[in-house]
């Protein structure tokens, strides 16, 4: 069998790629920062390959570099995950991220009802509204609307439907038989004003001159904005859900579309040793998304003010 390089020299190869930092791998693995450089310097020697490169204090992997990295950090990723699950045998936990739409309205509320029906199974929950996840080979699971990562399984949780949304106050005030009514308010867009520019153009309306769109970050704040009457922002289930319930956004259900890029996926890595586990929370999680769902928007609950 062919030799492989010391273990040494890996660990503080991966720390030292996954930082791009000799001194927080240092600091990480408990070692000198010279001892990180000697064993880096041990493991080009081996491989007979430069793995870095120095430039004005800072350091970049090299092609040789980043492929013997993802191949490295696949396999502690792996041995990390084996040894977890022969130590910790009764209770997997599975390391979870989602977008900050579906992870605070949708995901956080029922991640308890879960918990309760898989006791043998936590969750390590966390979100983020990046557009990508930095490393996804650090989750089990991911949901949001990224593309899949390398060696990931993806499901698509549903076909997503957004919808124009606005407070009771300002929907007494449309004419629901003319959508072109809803262009006489000041509009609210999370995607750049796409979305609504493609729901104008699905719906064969004219584009007034005096077109008012408000430009935001984030969905959930776009559907605050309207919450507070700031005008009419465009929406989906997963976002402003529990808003309709209480009564504080009025979802015009009967205008909806489907957004290309407004679909929710589940990734979920392919080679977990808790594939078993990960199958229980990506069909719960499938299941709730689509339970009573006999059209887009059936579990929505829209409110007609007297």
């Amino acid at each position: 069998m062919s030799k492989l390089p010391p273990l040494k020299s890996m660990q503080a190869f991966e720390a030292t790629a996954r930082h791009l930092s000799f001194s927080l791998a240092a600091q990480e693995l408990c070692v000198s920062q010279s001892a990180i450089s000697h064993q880096i310097k041990s493991l080009e020697v081996f491989l007979d390959k430069k793995l870095f490169t120095r430039s004005n204090n800072k350091i970049s992997l090299t092609g040789d570099g980043d492929i013997f990295f993802s191949v490295i950090r696949e396999c502690f990723k792996r041995m990390q995950t084996v040894t977890d699950h022969l130590i910790l045998e009764k209770n997997v936990k599975l390391k979870v991220i989602a977008q900050t739409a579906i992870a605070v309205e949708w995901m956080a509320p029922r991640i308890p009802e879960f918990n309760e029906l898989h006791p043998d199974i936590s969750i390590d929950f966390s979100m983020t509204g990046e557009a990508e996840v930095t490393d996804p080979l650090e989750y089990d699971v991911l949901v949001g609307a990224w593309p899949a990562p390398p060696n990931f399984i993806t499901k698509q949780i549903r076909e997503e439907y957004w919808f124009p949304v606005c407070a009771p106050e300002i929907y007494k005030q449309l004419d629901l038989e003319k959508p072109q009514s809803l262009l006489d308010f000041p509009l609210i867009s999370s995607e750049n004003g796409q979305d609504w520019l493609i729901w104008i153009q699905q719906q064969k309306l004219d584009i007034p001159s005096n077109l008012t769109i408000q430009h935001v970050s984030h969905g959930l704040l776009a559907a605050k904005i309207a919450q507070g009457k700031g005008g009419i922002a465009m929406s989906s289930d997963f976002i402003i859900n529990n808003s309709i319930k209480q009564g504080q956004l009025i979802a015009l259900d009967n205008l909806s579309f489907h957004l290309p890029w407004g679909d929710f996926f589940i990734h979920f890595s392919a080679g977990s040793h808790y594939r078993d586990q990960i199958k229980t929370f990506v069909e719960w999680l499938i299941e709730g998304c689509n339970k009573g769902k006999s059209h887009p928007l059936s579990n929505l609950h829209t409110i007609t003010p007297v």
